[in-house]
C-alpha cells in the first residue's frame, strides 16, 4: 500500500504544482485574459487533437475485442448516470427551483475527465492507456451535448449536434479510423514526430489554463452562501457518484485498460466547463461556479483518498 501512495503522490504533485503556477501567472498578471483565451484556443484546436493523433493511430490495444466501442459508451454512461443521480437528489440540497435543479444536476454530473485525468492516467496506468482514455472522453463529450444539454435546458436543441463537431471528438474518431484500417502505418515519420511534439504540450498547458481560471472564479465563491448546494455537490460528485461508477469495475470483466480508466475517472471532481455552458444556455452560472469550486476544493482531500482506495483497481494487470 505504501508503494501505491508513493506512486499516487508522485503523479498528483506535478498536477498541483502546475495548477499553482497557472494561478500565480494570472493572479500576478504575468498573462492577461487575451493570452489566456488564445492559449485555450490553441490547446483545443492544436495541442489536444495532436495528442489524439499521436496516441490512438498506432495503439494496437484498441483493436482488441469490444474496447473500441465499449470505451466511448462507458464515457457516455458515466455522464448519463451522474445526471440521473444528481437530478433525483438535487431537492435535498436546496435545488428545488427548476433552473437551480437543472444547473445543479448538469454541473455535478460533468467531471474533470481531461486535464487532471490524462496525466494521472499516464502515470498510474501507462502511456498506451492514454489513447483509450481519449476515446472514453469522446463518449463524455457526446453525453455532455445530448442528454446533458437536455437536462440543463429541458429541451433538445436541433443545433446541439453541431457542438459534437469539435476538434477533439472529430480527431478521436478520425484517429480511430486510421488505427482500425491500418492506414496509420502509412503515416510518414516526420508527421508522427510533429503530432508527438505538439501533443506533448496538451497536458501541461491544459493544467496551466485551469490554474489561470482560478483567480477569476474564487472571488465569486463563498462557503456561507447556499452552503447546502456546495455540500451536495461534494457528497454527490466526490462521494456517491464515484461509488456508483466503480460498481462495473468490480462486478464485470471490463476489457483492459477500460476498468482502471473508469476507476480513475470516478475519483475526478466536477469540471469547469459547465460554468460556461450554464451561462450560455440559460442556466444559473453562479450555482455552477459554486458546485465546481466546492467539488474541486473537496478533491484536494478526496482525490488522494479515492486514488489510494482504488489503486488496486487502477494499477491492476490485464485479466487473462
Amino acid at each position: 500500500m505504501g508503494n501505491h501512495f508513493a506512486t499516487i503522490f508522485t503523479a498528483v504533485m506535478p498536477v498541483l504544482a502546475i495548477l499553482l503556477i497557472g494561478y500565480f501567472l494570472r493572479k500576478k498578471e504575468v498573462v492577461d485574459a487575451s493570452v489566456q483565451h488564445s492559449l485555450m484556443r490553441l490547446t483545443l484546436w492544436v495541442f489536444f487533437p495532436s495528442l489524439v493523433l499521436d496516441r490512438i493511430p498506432h495503439n494496437t490495444a484498441l483493436n482488441a475485442g469490444s474496447l473500441a466501442w465499449a470505451t466511448p459508451l462507458a464515457g457516455f454512461l458515466t455522464i448519463a448516470v451522474g445526471l440521473a443521480l444528481a437530478w433525483l437528489l438535487a431537492p435535498l440540497f436546496g435545488a428545488k427551483e427548476i433552473i437551480s435543479r437543472r444547473t445543479f444536476s448538469y454541473s455535478t454530473a460533468i467531471y474533470n475527465y481531461g486535464y487532471i485525468a490524462i496525466p494521472l492516467c499516464q502515470s498510474l496506468i501507462g502511456r498506451d492507456a492514454v489513447a483509450v482514455l481519449l476515446l472514453f472522453n469522446a463518449g463524455c463529450e457526446v453525453g455532455i451535448w445530448t442528454v446533458g444539454l437536455v437536462a440543463l435546458t429541458g429541451q433538445f436543441s436541433r443545433d446541439a449536434w453541431k457542438q459534437l463537431l469539435n476538434p477533439m471528438t472529430l480527431g478521436s474518431f478520425f484517429a480511430l479510423g486510421l488505427n482500425r484500417t491500418g492506414a496509420a502505418d502509412w503515416m510518414p515519420e516526420w508527421l508522427n514526430a510533429t503530432f508527438a511534439m505538439l501533443g506533448a504540450c496538451a497536458i501541461p498547458v491544459g493544467i496551466l489554463l485551469v490554474g489561470m481560471a482560478l483567480p477569476a472564479l474564487l472571488p465569486g465563491f463563498s462557503w456561507r452562501s447556499h452552503f447546502s448546494s456546495s455540500l451536495g455537490s461534494c457528497l454527490l460528485r466526490n462521494g456517491l457518484i464515484p461509488l456508483v461508477m466503480i460498481i462495473p469495475v468490480i462486478c464485470f470483466a471490463l476489457p483492459h485498460p477500460l476498468g482502471p480508466i473508469l476507476a480513475l475517472q470516478a475519483a475526478m471532481p466536477a469540471g469547469f466547463f459547465p460554468i460556461v455552458v450554464a451561462q450560455h444556455f440559460g442556466g444559473d452560472p453562479r450555482l455552477a461556479l459554486r458546485v465546481t469550486i466546492a467539488s474541486s476544493l473537496c478533491a484536494l482531500i478526496t482525490l488522494p483518498l479515492w486514488l489510494g482506495l482504488l489503486s488496486p483497481l487502477i494499477t491492476a494487470a490485464p485479466r487473462p
